[in-house]
């Protein structure tokens, strides 16, 4: 086994004793602003870490538990997160422009003045905190997709798909 480095802008590179981030248990690392981009990350357990202003750009997160994870001003552009577990996350100014979050559970998470411009939230569970206050221009959801009550993404500028 030799190891994985994971970089990051603001603290000291980070070993793990591991031979892949697909599946791995990295719940409660400080990640702040690591360097995760193109990164596979399926799978893998997030709960609690710290992953704020972290470049997950099309970084693969499908299935990955992100629990309580801290990812404010993440940039996760064109990222997928498909059927991954964001309850109780923080994605505070995040970017998730074009991501694919079909199937995602977002209950609880705080999505305040969060970039979903043009992302897939087709069967994706939106119950988020200050939904009115995040972007979702050009994002796709369907029938499957549930918002707060109340809450019309279409006023929005959501985008809903055809079946």
């Amino acid at each position: 086994m030799n190891g994985i480095i994971i970089y990051s802008i603001a603290n000291e590179p980070i070993q793990l004793n591991v031979d892949s981030l697909e599946q791995s248990n990295l719940d409660n690392l400080n990640l702040h602003r690591a360097i995760l981009n193109k990164e596979i990350l399926c799978g893998a357990s997030l709960i609690g870490t710290n992953l704020r202003g972290a470049e997950l750009r099309e970084a693969n997160l499908s299935r990955a538990n992100l629990t309580s994870a801290l990812l404010m001003v993440a940039i996760l552009e064109n990222s997928n997160l498909e059927s991954s577990n964001l309850t109780n996350a923080k994605l505070t100014g995040a970017i998730l422009s074009n991501a694919n979050l079909n199937n995602a559970i977002l209950v609880g998470t705080d999505v305040w003045k969060t970039d979903f411009k043009g992302a897939k939230l087709m069967g994706a569970n939106m119950m988020c905190e200050r939904m009115q206050d995040c972007l979702l221009e050009g994002a796709l959801f369907d029938d499957n997709t549930v918002w707060p009550l109340g809450f019309d993404p279409l006023e929005y500028g959501a985008i809903k798909a055809q079946n």
